[in-house]
C-alpha cells in the first residue's frame, strides 16, 4: 500500500487509479449511508472524496493510514453535506421556494418577488456553459447532475463540481435577493 499511496502523491495517474478502484466500492457504500440512499448524492460525495483526498495527498504523514485518512476525509464531506442539506431546505422554508406548494393568497406577490429575484440572479451569469448548467439544475423540469452531464456531452465531474463552485458563488448574492424581497413584502 505504501507504494501505492508514494507514487499517488508523486502524481502517478495509475496509482490513483488503482488507489480509486481499491477504495471506490467500500467508500461509495459509507457515502450511500450518509446521503440516506441518495445514489447520486453518494456518487457526488465520493467523487469530492477522491478528488479532495488526490488534492491532498502530500499531506497524508504515514501512508500506510492512507484508508483510515481517505474515510476521514469521507466524513468530513458528509458532514458538510449534510449541514449544506439543513440550511439550504430551512432557506427554502423560510422563503417559500417551494414551488409545487401553492402560497397563501395574500403572499402570491411575495412568492413571485422571490421567484423574479432568483431569475434575475441567474440571468446575471455571463459564461454560456455555467448558464445552460444551472438552468438545466434549477428550472422546470429539474435535471439530474446526470441529465445535465448526458445533455450536454459533458463529463458528470465538471457538472458537480461546476454547480458546487456556482452554488458558494452564488449563495450570498442568492440571500442578499431574497432578504430584499422579504423586507420589501413585509418591512
Amino acid at each position: 500500500m505504501r507504494e501505492l499511496v508514494e507514487a499517488a502523491r508523486n502524481g502517478d495517474r495509475r496509482a490513483q487509479r488503482a488507489l480509486f478502484d481499491r477504495f471506490r466500492r467500500p467508500l461509495m457504500g459509507y457515502c450511500m449511508l450518509s446521503a440516506n440512499g441518495d445514489r447520486e448524492l453518494a456518487m457526488d460525495l465520493t467523487q469530492e472524496t477522491f478528488g479532495k483526498a488526490f488534492t491532498n495527498l502530500d499531506r497524508l504523514q504515514d501512508a500506510d493510514r492512507f484508508k483510515g485518512w481517505l474515510f476521514t476525509i469521507a466524513a468530513n464531506v458528509c458532514r458538510t453535506q449534510g449541514a449544506k442539506a439543513i440550511r439550504q431546505k430551512r432557506l427554502h422554508e423560510r422563503f417559500a421556494l417551494v414551488l409545487d406548494a401553492e402560497p397563501p393568497a395574500e403572499d402570491k406577490l411575495g412568492r413571485e418577488l422571490r421567484i423574479s429575484a432568483v431569475q434575475n440572479v441567474l440571468d446575471s451569469i455571463e459564461d454560456d456553459k455555467l448558464r445552460k448548467i444551472v438552468t438545466l439544475k434549477y428550472t422546470e423540469p429539474e435535471h439530474t447532475t446526470r441529465e445535465i452531464a448526458s445533455k450536454l456531452d459533458i463529463p458528470h465531474g465538471t457538472v458537480t463540481v461546476t454547480l458546487s463552485r456556482f452554488r458558494a458563488r452564488m449563495k450570498g448574492r442568492f440571500a442578499a435577493a431574497l432578504l430584499e424581497v422579504e423586507e420589501a413584502c413585509h418591512g
